[in-house]
């Protein structure tokens, strides 16, 4: 392995660390009953809904974890399954208006910390 991809991969670690530990932080509130928009990004958001209901929270995780997994990608990792690539996923979920089994946000909360092995 090369110089330049030993620092690529320490800081996809890195900001993996830290999306993991943000993350965890706001999916325990989210968990709770509070900060009940943490899968709603601006740009997945139906037109339909308002365009003030929105997290800030999310955009900034969604961001991140969109970036984590471009950067898992170009290294041949996988990127679907990791954390970011979750939170990816969950996030579409939440607004996917013909999934009508689709899980509310607490439980989409619930069903990340439980796959990471984190308490509630």
């Amino acid at each position: 392995m090369t110089r330049r991809a030993e620092e690529q991969l320490a800081q996809l670690d890195a900001l993996a660390a830290e999306v993991r530990s943000k993350l965890v932080e706001h999916l325990r509130v989210c968990a709770s009953g509070r900060e009940t928009l943490l899968f709603l990004v601006s740009t997945l958001r139906p037109q339909s809904w308002a365009p003030n209901v929105r997290s800030d929270t999310a955009d900034e995780l969604f961001t991140a974890a969109s970036e984590i997994v471009d950067m898992r990608a170009r290294a041949g990792l996988d990127a679907d399954s990791c954390l970011a690539g979750r939170y990816r996923d969950a996030c579409r979920r939440h607004v996917d208006l013909d999934d009508h089994h689709r899980p509310g946000p607490r439980q989409q909360a619930v069903q990340l910390l439980s796959q990471l092995g984190e308490a509630v």
